[in-house]
């Protein structure tokens, strides 16, 4: 298969100003699993079931009998704590992330945030391309929303996650063109890899790459890596964009510069 650099975006303030804004965006995951701590023998409070686990309800006898009931892996996998009763649901608890197999860091693509391929309650922060993510997970109540990059209430941000097929290939991000992910399908064990275009740029599934849109002749920083920019310019009468990299020893393309600093 043909080698896609992928490389991502530069946001127009701060990640430190972006994440200081916890009740939109929520905690950050010091682990990527299932890190809560349940209390043991929490059901002296009149209750008649409660979590002990992330994914186990367990269900009251006495103050300190439980029976454990784990959550369905395949549907309602995760405990949510109640006033009374606690149940099985589609959303972690607060404090909980999805399953260890389908929440963990991923290898940054792009610099900035990108939502999770398999858990929309969860977010990425990459602060460099090849780096290592910081998970962050959305408050209870709430989901990752991508035309925002917040976390939202559920009424008003879909989940959306990334459904492979039987083989490995590429496929789109919800109904967005601009991210897309790579299911990676092998021994009945499927992988799924999330990316983003630069602004300006859409994914081409038949090309397996990103069209840059030209707004005219000149040099454009890659919001995906501002380490690189695109030179545009026209030939045989359309625009073309030609990706370059900064020489070495400078570190970003300044777009009113218009050079590499």
């Amino acid at each position: 298969m043909k080698c896609i650099i992928i490389i991502c975006f530069v946001l127009s303030v701060t990640l430190e100003t972006i994440l200081s804004q916890d009740a939109v965006l929520g905690n950050k995951l010091e682990q990527a699993s299932l890190a809560r701590t349940f209390t043991p023998g929490a059901c002296g409070g009149g209750q008649t079931s409660v979590c002990t686990s992330c994914t186990t309800l367990s269900v009251c006898i006495s103050a300190n009998d439980v029976i454990d009931v784990p959550c369905n892996s395949t549907t309602n996998a995760y405990c949510q704590p109640g006033d009374v009763e606690a149940s099985c649901s589609t959303e972690p608890a607060t404090g909980c992330a999805a399953p260890s197999d389908e929440t963990v860091a991923i290898t940054c693509s792009s610099v900035g945030m990108l939502p999770d391929p398999s858990n929309c309650n969860i977010y990425h922060v990459c602060r460099a391309v090849q780096g290592i993510s910081d998970v962050y997970q959305c408050p209870a109540g709430t989901r990752f929303n991508l035309s925002v990059l917040q976390c939202r209430t559920q009424s008003v941000s879909p989940c959306v996650t990334v459904t492979c097929g039987a083989t490995s290939g590429f496929v789109y991000y919800g109904t967005s063109r601009q991210y897309y992910a790579y299911c990676s399908v092998a021994n009945g064990v499927t992988n799924r890899y999330i990316f983003k275009c630069p602004n300006r740029a859409t994914f081409n599934m038949a090309t397996n790459s990103c069209v840059y849109v030209c707004a005219g002749v000149g040099n454009y920083v890659n919001t995906n890596d501002p380490a690189t920019y695109y030179q545009c310019y026209v030939a045989n009468g359309r625009y073309v964009a030609a990706l370059r990299q900064c020489p070495v020893g400078t570190s970003t393309f300044n777009q009113t510069l218009q050079y590499c600093v």
